[in-house]
């Protein structure tokens, strides 16, 4: 099998520019929720010197001396297009392994070098074209090549955003030769000083050393590794992914929250959501837990942590039981007059709504027959209105806790719950924010 890696450029820069086109060229920074540290720069921002996770207050001057354009996040907007470059690469792949929001691994038949870089290049400009999106392909014969081959593709203007690893072993090793160890995936600052030690210096070092003396000093990864880059795969291009083991959604408060009845709107929203997760992925929970943060930045006020659970009796994945668990649990855990930084939910003990145990009539506590009609056709309403247009009361209305989101774009508020979804055959990606 030949593989690909396609990695989104500087992605949620892009959908900015992706909705509205004026940004092309404009340095964009976009910021974590609450308006907190930067998570994505525009390859011009990195090229002004913004560093990556650095607090907002403390580029905020540079920003604006160098005019770059600053952005709320719009997390669902950005998952959005993620569905639908997903969607397009699905198009041309026979198989495609969904890594994160922004990347995914593709895999082809077996072909010449020249027609995988012209694959390549048909993909990019497919993409680019259906979603305003730039993305960049490595390719070569295992993951750890189309890795290294991405990372090149990225900054090497000349090669169009796409580097084919050669296929033969003199070429393959004269790709790896100028690398660093260090470099390549998998690779950290401990493992590579080991190998520093052991005389491997560079990635064609590590693909041409002795795989039983890898493995005697870095063990069965690294001689995994050794393998990778010698062509050998032994990561295969996984469609399905395991199922999750949990559910949880956290926010930070835009400001500090005392009020019981703004902490009882916040976890019940966070508990509505974690519940729809639930329901995509078609899985129920047994145990839900309210998490509650105080702010650690400032030692001088009440300091107060809150980890409480409440059995969810029988599984479930219906919205108002899974509220009303988080709403008791929250209840006894609480401090009066405490000042709450952040609130969340976790749902534990996962299992395929499928295989869930039925219980007798009567003998489960406000079973309701129509639960699953009443979650359905709330999703459904959502799905075509935009998210939330149907939701608890619990879940609150002006809800005034919630996270600053001072800079969002208006053209992520108008496209919110409103970008076309992938086809069903897509994949959906196990949606992990980063760069």
């Amino acid at each position: 099998m030949f593989r690909a890696l396609a990695d989104c450029n500087n992605f949620y820069a892009s959908c900015e520019r992706a909705l509205d086109p004026s940004l092309v060229g404009v340095p964009i920074v976009v910021l974590s929720n609450n308006d907190g540290c930067v998570v994505a720069r525009s390859a011009e921002s990195k090229a002004l010197g913004i560093p990556m996770g650095a607090p907002y207050f403390q580029v905020r001057r540079l920003c604006e001396a160098h005019g770059i354009r600053v952005f709320s996040s719009n997390f669902s907007v950005y998952g959005e297009f993620s569905e639908r470059v997903m969607s397009v690469l699905t198009e041309h792949a026979r198989d495609i392994e969904a890594y994160s929001i922004d990347e995914a691994f593709l895999g082809f038949p077996d072909m010449p070098d020249a027609d995988a870089r012209a694959l390549g290049l048909r993909i990019r400009e497919d993409v680019l074209r259906r979603t305003g999106i730039p993305v960049s392909l490595g390719m070569g014969a295992t993951k750890v090549l189309c890795k290294l081959a991405n990372e090149r593709a990225k900054s090497d203007k000349a090669s169009g955003g796409v580097i084919v690893v050669p296929s033969d072993a003199a070429g393959r090793e004269a790709f790896l030769r100028g690398l660093p160890v260090g470099s390549v995936w998998g690779v950290g600052p401990g493992l590579a000083a080991r190998m520093r030690a052991h005389a491997i210096l560079t990635a064609a070092d590590l693909a041409t050393a002795d795989a039983s003396l890898v493995r005697r000093f870095a063990g069965v990864v690294g001689e995994r590794l050794a393998l990778e880059l010698r062509g050998v795969a032994c990561h295969e291009i996984v469609e399905e992914a395991s199922q999750r083991k949990s559910v949880m959604v956290t926010r930070s408060f835009g400001r500090p929250v005392s009020d019981s009845s703004e902490l009882e709107e916040a976890v019940a929203a966070h508990a509505a959501r974690a519940a729809e997760k639930l329901r995509q992925e078609g899985l129920m929970a047994s145990a839900v837990i309210v998490l509650l943060r105080t702010d650690k930045h400032r030692p001088e006020a009440p300091q107060h942590r809150v980890d409480e659970s409440e059995p969810l009796e029988p599984p479930t994945d219906d919205a108002r039981a899974v509220c009303s668990a988080a709403s008791r649990a929250l209840a006894r855990s609480r401090r009066d007059g405490v000042q709450y930084k952040k609130a969340g939910v976790l749902l534990l003990g996962l299992l395929p709504s499928a295989s869930a145990q039925m219980t007798l009539p009567g003998l489960t506590p406000g079973a309701d027959p129509g639960r699953e009609r009443l979650m359905k056709a709330v999703d459904a309403l959502n799905a075509r209105l935009g998210r939330d247009a149907v939701r608890l009361a619990s879940t609150g209305f002006e809800r005034k806790w919630k996270a600053k989101s001072e800079m969002r774009s208006e053209a992520a508020k108008e496209a919110e719950g409103e970008a076309p979804t992938a086809p069903a055959k897509a994949p959906k990606p196990r949606i992990r924010f980063h760069e």
